[in-house]
Formats: structure tokens, C-alpha cells, sequence
């Protein structure tokens, strides 16, 4: 079961297990030998990875969050407006989708074409 859990293939278990591998997919197919057995070996193990990815999560979820703020800080806007938009949808959840949208907000613009009109429309620094 764990060889099958692994993703190993029928071939592959059915070589170590020295049976064929019609045998060993048998075992697993609806009404097999060991069918009830491997989806309830496959639920305890895929709750258990949930437990840890979530304990995981849950430690470092400030780290992330710290990061994410750093990033506003960089010096390349692609990268602050990723972690702003990334910030917002955590907090505010994400835009919904209108699917008669073109592209960014409704235009045919790429995030940096986006950038570079909006800096074109600034006024000159007074110098």
C-alpha cells in the first residue's frame, strides 16, 4: 500500500512484490483484495500531511507576511505591485473575474505598460 501511497506503478510493485501486475492492480481496483484497505491507509495519510502542512503554515505565516511587506519595498515595480495585489487578496480576497474583460483592468496592458503610462502622466520633479 505505501509502494502504491508512493505513486510507484503497478509495474514497479508488482517487480518487488515478484507477481504480475494485472495481480497488483487487482488488489486496488473497486471491489480488490486491497481496495477499502489503501483508501483509508490513503485518507489517514493525506490528514496527517494536512496536520503538518497546516502546523507549517501556522509557524511561519508571519514570516511570509513580513516578507511580503518587504517586497513593497523594492526597487523593481513589478515586484511591489505582485506583493501588494498578493497582500490585498489575502486580506480583502481576491477581484472577482468578469470574463468580458480584455486583459488588466479590462485593457489589452501588461502590469508594466500600465506602470510606464502612469508615470508619464506624472508631473516633472521641480528641479
Amino acid at each position: 500500500m505505501r509502494l502504491k501511497y508512493e505513486s510507484e506503478s503497478y509495474a514497479v510493485i508488482a517487480k518487488k512484490l515478484k507477481v504480475s501486475a494485472y495481480t497488483v492492480e487487482g488488489w486496488f481496483k473497486f471491489g480488490g483484495l486491497l481496495k477499502e484497505e489503501y483508501d483509508k491507509y490513503s485518507n489517514e495519510k493525506t490528514a496527517l500531511l494536512g496536520v503538518l502542512s497546516d502546523e507549517t503554515l501556522a509557524k511561519n505565516s508571519n514570516i511570509a507576511s513580513s516578507m511580503l511587506v518587504a517586497l513593497m519595498g523594492s526597487s523593481d515595480d513589478n515586484v511591489k505591485f505582485r506583493a501588494v495585489k498578493e497582500i490585498l487578496d489575502r486580506t480583502r480576497g481576491a477581484p472577482k473575474v468578469n470574463n468580458d474583460q480584455q486583459g488588466l483592468f479590462g485593457t489589452d496592458l501588461s502590469y508594466e505598460q500600465i506602470l510606464r503610462k502612469a508615470r508619464e502622466k506624472q508631473p516633472p520633479p521641480d528641479g
